[in-house]
Order: C-alpha cells, then sequence, then structure tokens
C-alpha cells in the first residue's frame, strides 16, 4: 500500500504508537488527512493537494483508470492485497456506456485489508456440522475475516465457490473462485457450471443475490454468507435478508464482535 501514498503520510504511519491498528486512510482534498485507529478517527496535520489526490488514484489504478472503470463506477477499487479504496466526489450517469462516470475526485478512503487469525470462541462455529450460515457483524467486527477462515476450514472436505464481487476475498485455498463480476451472477454461474456443496458470499444485501440464492438452494447448494448489522434482528428486518430467513434458508446464524484488539465469535444461533 505504501507506494501510493504520499511519503509524509507514510512517515506519520511509521511513527504512529498505534500503526498496527490502523484500519482506514481518508485523503480528501485540500483537507487534513484523518485516519481509524481502533474505530475512533485522528486527523494528522498533513494535508493533501488535489494534485496529490489525483496522483495517488491514478498510481492506485495503476495509471490505466480505464481499465477500473467498471469498478469506478461502482464506487470502489480493490488492490492487490484486497484492500479497498472508496471513492468520493461528482459522478454523472453516461448513457451511452449505460454506467456512472467520475467527474471530478474529491476522497479517497483506503480501507486496509486485515486478515484475523483467530477469533475467541471460533470453533463453536467450525465443530458444527456445515449449514446454511449467516455471520452479522458490524464494520470492523472481522465478519470477512471469520469467513475466509470459515471457508479456509470446510475446503478441506467440501467442494466450495467464493463469490467474490469485489476482489476482496483474498486468499490461498483450494476451492474456485469467481471474481469481478456481481454476486447474483456469480451465484448463478457457480451453480451451472462449478458443481458446489457451498457458495461462499460477502456482503449480501441485494434482492438479486436473495432470489438467486433461493433458486440455487433447491439444486442442493448451500451458503456462507455475511451481512453488515448492529445485530441480528436488525438485519432481519432488511427486505432482502428477510426474504431469506422467512423462506427458511438460513439456518445458523452467528453474531462477532471486536473487542479492542482481539475478535470474537459472540454467538452461535441455531434455528
Amino acid at each position: 500500500m505504501n507506494r501510493y501514498l504520499d511519503k509524509r503520510i507514510i512517515d506519520y504511519i511509521n511513527c504512529h504508537p498505534h500503526k498496527e491498528d490502523i484500519t482506514e486512510i481518508r485523503l480528501r482534498a485540500e483537507k487534513p488527512v484523518q485516519f481509524t485507529v481502533n474505530g475512533e478517527t485522528d486527523t494528522a496535520d498533513i494535508v493533501v493537494s488535489q494534485q496529490q489526490l489525483d496522483d495517488i488514484f491514478y498510481n492506485i489504478c495503476n495509471r490505466s483508470i480505464n481499465v477500473y472503470e467498471n469498478d469506478i463506477a461502482q464506487g470502489f477499487v480493490t488492490l492487490d492485497d484486497a484492500s479497498r479504496v472508496g471513492i468520493g466526489g461528482e459522478f454523472c450517469y453516461s448513457t451511452a456506456l449505460n454506467k456512472y462516470i467520475l467527474k471530478r475526485l474529491d476522497s479517497l478512503n483506503i480501507r486496509k485489508a486485515k486478515d484475523v487469525t483467530y477469533f475467541e470462541n471460533q470453533y463453536s462455529l467450525f465443530e458444527k456440522v456445515p449449514d446454511n450460515t449467516l455471520i452479522v457483524g458490524k464494520p470492523h467486527s472481522g465478519k470477512t475475516s471469520l469467513l475466509k477462515l470459515y471457508a479456509k476450514y470446510l475446503s478441506q472436505d467440501y467442494r466450495l465457490v467464493i463469490c467474490d464481487e469485489r476482489k476482496e476475498m483474498h486468499m490461498n485455498i483450494n476451492c474456485d473462485i469467481i471474481q469481478g463480476i456481481k454476486k447474483a451472477d456469480g451465484i448463478m454461474m457457480a451453480t451451472r457450471t462449478l458443481n458446489p456443496q457451498f457458495i461462499i458470499c460477502d456482503e449480501i444485501g441485494d434482492m438479486a443475490e436473495s432470489h438467486n440464492i433461493l433458486s440455487a438452494i433447491n439444486t442442493g447448494v448451500k451458503f456462507i454468507c455475511t451481512a453488515h448489522g448492529e445485530s441480528i434482528e436488525q438485519v432481519l428486518k432488511r427486505p432482502p435478508i428477510k426474504l431469506l430467513a422467512d423462506s427458511g434458508i438460513f439456518r445458523r446464524f452467528v453474531l462477532v464482535e471486536q473487542h479492542k484488539n482481539s475478535f470474537a465469535v459472540e454467538c452461535v444461533y441455531d434455528v
């Protein structure tokens, strides 16, 4: 990640007493740089100019912004290490290209990918017979990391397909991965061509995804998914998730939490 950033920012990170706990770097044109450290905002005495912001973005796109047009149209770019860069600015819709075009860049939020290698109480999930599962947690609670750990655990005995729309499931395990396309389309592609026993999806919440999960379930495939939420009850109020819950798809709900520098499986609830 350092190869994209201004030397002042790199030096600030290297000197930070909690540099390992920095999860986000927020860059805004002509504004002070901000860092998210253990969920708290830390504002540095560093101002990034519009030109510097544009240069950083150009480097993030490997000096070929056209290659990343589809990702930019969705408001993000994913780095090689699976860190995600959110994009703020003015977008306009191109009817000719049928997608949004970034007209003016105002800000970048670099969310550092951080793999958690152990969760307290993780075997309360791992040692159960695997079933359709929804992992729920707040931002930075470790949902994606637990999903990766669980996928690695399951890949030893089951045929897995990971539908990785945002290219964030950066891992080296013995499974099939479909990257760079919408999860709803990836689910159908995996079901038709790869004969999985389990499909892994991070951050579900789109109605098209829910409909395709329902279709795939009828072929015998099972799903391990994550969703943002303060609680399981809150997540189940969202129409796409409620559709799946009301259909009896998910047989297991998992709540994850971050406690300062540790991560935990708070509860595993079977229905």
